[in-house]
């Protein structure tokens, strides 16, 4: 497991998820029989995208990607490139869209507690959403349920928190790249697969925890985070983990790997040295976050 982190960690990249990229327009990477969906949940009409291989018919993996804050579905896969992965390497992947995080038509959000804008302010029920449709998903495709992946980037990884929080059963790990676990209470039933990824130059969402910068601060509002050392002790103790990290660097990455976890779930921790609050780029930041994620859930 190690060799291939330290495989990935060398490689690693992409721009942010705040990109106001109109919902309706879908790049067609992998030919689908339905490339969106569309539901009513509550007060809501939700949508995301679903990318699937043509003609596979044995189950396969889903990975469930979350935008950021003032971005959308769209965003989120032009930014992540997962849906060539996914045609490549034969899973589906899902872009779901949150609710609107602002005043601006395409700027989403996700309620993943503290954070973010109209849609935590509001209470909107996103978890409610996600099993809705996580549901209609495995209706239409031939998923593996013991292969259900969520990740996100800033408060899509914070929804991802969430919802480990909530029904950590129903996913085989998550990743969050630059997020903050700020959901509480946060009651998981099952140890959980976790991979983060923070950039200690983060101001949005600083990896030491505390308030966002007043920028962000003046889209969504002001929120409190809790620090990447706050989230890793609360998985490594709930999966009951080894305490003391297995540590390598590769400039400009430290990563820290917790063993012996309970059911074999896997904790690692990639911080990027000087790391800002953008989805990892290798032009950027040095590193390629969607290889580090298909590694880490083994779809590459």
């Amino acid at each position: 497991m190690l060799t291939r982190l330290l495989a990935a960690a060398a490689v690693l990249a992409v721009l942010a998820g705040c990109s106001s990229a109109p919902v309706d327009k879908v790049r067609s990477a992998v030919v689908v029989s339905k490339p969106t969906g569309v539901m009513q949940v509550a007060d809501f009409q939700r949508s995301y995208i679903v990318r699937a291989p043509e003609g596979v018919t044995t189950p396969m993996p889903l990975l469930i990607m979350f935008h950021g804050a003032g971005g959308n579905g769209v965003s989120a896969e032009q930014v992540t490139g997962f849906s060539d992965a996914a045609a490549a390497h034969e899973f589906v992947v899902a872009y779901p869209n949150g609710t609107l995080a602002n005043s601006v038509p395409g700027e989403l959000a996700w309620n993943a507690g503290a954070c973010c804008g109209l849609a935590s302010g509001g209470n909107v029920d996103d978890v409610a959403y996600v099993l809705a449709m996580i549901a209609e998903v495995q209706a239409a495709y031939p998923i593996d349920p013991s292969r259900i992946y969520l990740a996100g980037y800033s408060n899509g990884g914070m929804m991802s928190y969430r919802l480990a929080c909530e029904h950590a059963e129903l996913f085989a790990g998550i990743a969050v790249i630059s997020g903050a676990l700020n959901y509480s209470p946060c009651e998981p039933t099952v140890p959980v697969s976790l991979l983060i990824v923070h950039g200690t130059a983060d101001l949005t969402v600083p990896y030491e925890g505390g308030e966002t910068n007043d920028r962000t601060a003046s889209r969504f509002g002001q929120w409190q985070n809790t620090s990447v050392d706050y989230a890793t002790n609360f998985w490594v103790d709930h999966d009951d983990c080894d305490t003391e990290a297995v540590v390598s660097e590769i400039v400009p990455l430290t990563t820290d790997v917790f063993l012996d976890c309970a059911d074999d779930a896997q904790i690692e921790v990639v911080t990027i040295a000087e790391g800002t609050h953008a989805w990892p780029r290798v032009d950027t930041l040095g590193v390629d976050g969607a290889e580090l994620v298909l590694t880490f859930f083994d779809l590459n």
